[in-house]
């Protein structure tokens, strides 16, 4: 749905994304995009937003590249 340069840090789009491009409504102005072509923000369907909250989610509690000697305990 998005190119690299539409993502976050985390390479996911945020759930308020537009729903052509996936940018936020405020970096957003106008955006060429297939097959919609220029376009202003436009609010995302609610299945949209489910299925990035959703992506978001797996990502989180996804497993991580984490070094256990590094771990603080208490």
């Amino acid at each position: 749905m998005t190119s690299d340069d539409e993502q976050g840090e985390s390479g996911l789009t945020t759930p308020n994304g537009c729903r052509w491009c996936g940018l936020g409504e405020r970096e957003h102005y106008r955006r060429w995009k297939p097959p919609v072509g220029w376009h202003h923000w436009t609010p995302p369907t609610d299945d949209q937003r489910k299925e990035r909250m959703q992506a978001r989610r797996r990502h989180v509690e996804g497993p991580h590249d984490v070094d256990d000697r590094y771990l603080l305990c208490g």
